[in-house]
């Protein structure tokens, strides 16, 4: 095989490695792509007494149901839908008091998460 052949069939190669590790990448990072995952978050995690949080939803779930507790007991309960790709942010009514327990426990069918200050 002579020089310019090998030189060709490396370009090639090198191109071709490169596209596939472009596309394999901009895949993995597309939070939609094969992926069924959920998060909540307090929207101002600076502001202690502010209840506000958010959904942030890449699931199958489009419905969460969320029970706000203060010292183990239940004050508040709610349902709300979150559509997939896309982040909703609920304002309970309640503040969070100082040395006081608040849990903001939230469900999506069997998985739970609870965020709290």
């Amino acid at each position: 095989m002579s020089q310019k052949h090998l030189i060709l069939i490396s370009l090639l190669l090198f191109t071709t490695s490169v596209f596939f590790l472009f596309w394999q990448n901009a895949r993995e990072l597309n939070p939609d792509t094969d992926k069924n995952w959920w998060v909540a978050a307090f929207a101002f995690p600076k502001n202690t007494t502010d209840l506000a949080f958010t959904i942030e939803n890449h699931s199958n779930q489009t419905e969460f149901q969320y029970t706000i507790t203060v010292d183990k007991t239940d004050f508040l309960q709610d349902k709300i839908f979150v559509k997939s790709g896309e982040k909703t942010t609920v304002t309970p009514s309640l503040t969070a008091q100082p040395n006081v327990r608040t849990s903001i426990i939230i469900t999506a069918g069997k998985e739970n998460k609870e965020i709290y200050r």
